[in-house]
Order: structure tokens, then C-alpha cells, then sequence
């Protein structure tokens, strides 16, 4: 059973998550956890930190369909992987086609959700419960897909962002 994960931003540059047309990818960021342990069917959450201006909002919200080695997630996906390069990539690379990244728009929780919120670095697991209110929640009030941009884009793209 896929488990699903939360975890603090300190940064939203556009690299990671990174989203492009109906893509998000998340790599190079939660390396030695999220990015190995999510399965098809994990949910990852990501939190705004004090550096994002968006502290403890929802910057995104993206379902797991493929994780990926970066070999193959070059080989399979060649003109959204050019953003990636192998210094600043992880091992994995987290694939979604059903997300919401609010970036800037960073939303609020609704206050029976607050509790999911990580106030420290690194990452937790969320029950499947909480995860269905979540959704729920989204789909009843935004449409899936890139509703904001990044809060702090990084123009050359060298920094990591999480």
C-alpha cells in the first residue's frame, strides 16, 4: 500500500517540484527519503517554510504515477527532463499527471486539515483519511493543473529548491 508524504519547503524556485504543461516532477530535493520511498499512488505535500513567504501554506499537492530512475526518466520523458541535469538531480525522479501547484497562490488548509501541517524540516507520513479530505477539499475548490508560479524563481535554475 502506497503511503503518502508531507514535508517542509524552504525554497520554490521552479526546480523542485517542477511543473511544465500537464507534468510535475519532483528530483533532487527529498533525495534520501520521498523520492525512494514514494510508490505509484503515494500523494506528496509541500508545505511553504519561512524562505517560500508562503510559511506553512499549500504550495503544491501532486499524486505519484511513476517513480523513476533518472536514466529512465531521461529516456522516457526527453523534453521535460531538460530542465534536469545529472549534478542537480536525484537518484529518482517522482512523476504526476494529477496535481495542484499553487505556488505564489499558496493556499491556507482548512482548519480540519491544519493538523497535516510539518512545522520542522523533513518529512511525515499522512494518513490515507486525511489525504481523501484533502483531495476532496482541491477538487471541490480548484482546478488541477499550474494555478500559480514559483514564490522565489531562481532564473538560472542552479539553486535546489526544497
Amino acid at each position: 500500500m502506497a503511503k503518502n508524504y508531507i514535508y517542509r519547503m524552504d525554497h520554490d524556485t521552479g526546480f523542485a517540484p517542477h511543473v511544465e504543461k500537464k507534468l510535475c516532477c519532483l528530483s533532487g530535493c527529498k533525495n534520501n527519503t520521498i523520492e525512494k520511498w514514494a510508490q505509484e499512488g503515494s500523494w506528496v505535500i509541500g508545505i511553504g517554510g519561512n524562505n517560500t513567504n508562503k510559511p506553512n501554506k499549500l504550495i503544491y499537492v501532486m499524486e505519484v504515477v511513476k517513480n523513476l530512475t533518472y536514466p529512465i526518466f531521461k529516456k522516457e520523458y526527453p523534453d521535460s527532463s531538460k530542465y534536469l541535469t545529472p549534478p542537480k538531480a536525484g537518484s529518482n525522479v517522482l512523476i504526476s499527471k494529477n496535481f495542484w501547484y499553487f505556488g505564489e497562490k499558496a493556499i491556507c488548509l482548512p482548519n480540519g486539515l491544519k493538523h497535516i501541517i510539518i512545522d520542522r524540516w523533513g518529512c511525515k507520513c499522512v494518513p490515507d483519511n486525511d489525504i481523501n479530505k484533502l483531495i476532496k477539499y482541491l477538487r471541490e475548490t480548484h482546478s488541477s493543473g499550474i494555478i500559480g508560479t514559483p514564490n522565489n524563481p531562481d532564473k538560472t535554475q542552479a539553486k535546489r529548491s526544497c
